[in-house]
């Protein structure tokens, strides 16, 4: 999780950022430290590289929390998945339904934004509609 905080930005400023410093980060290790990536991918996680160069390649996908959630709802309806923890409007998602949001559905990176205020830390800004930040 990255959360920049910049002054006079919005939060596609802040999303645009974000996507910038991973893609960064990630080309200067591909880059400076592919012997180290090789053997991680021959010998501990052999997609590790495909996985790397897809982020470093792909247009990071932004979605609601709302929506996110809905695709969530309809591939458990539709019997395409289940998770170990229940989906519903209102719950923060756990590792396993970001995951398949990155990996099953989008094939890439992803940010989910808008998320419940009730959930999220006092200070975030509130949006209009008063139930997400």
């Amino acid at each position: 999780m990255i959360e920049p905080e910049i002054a006079f930005a919005d939060l596609n400023d802040v999303m645009d950022l974000t996507e910038d410093y991973v893609k960064y980060c990630l080309r200067y290790v591909l880059t400076n430290n592919a012997d180290d990536v090789e053997f991680f991918n021959q010998w501990v996680d052999k997609g590790l590289l495909a996985r790397l160069k897809n982020v470093v390649d792909s247009k990071v996908v932004r979605i609601t929390y709302t929506d996110a959630i809905q695709i969530l709802l309809d591939d458990v309806a539709a019997k395409k998945v289940k998770f170990e923890n229940k989906v519903f409007w209102g719950v923060d998602m756990f590792s396993e339904h970001e995951r398949y949001l990155a990996e099953t559905v989008f094939k890439g990176p992803v940010i989910v934004y808008n998320y419940p205020k009730d959930f999220k830390a006092f200070y975030m800004k509130q949006n209009d509609d008063g139930k997400t930040v």
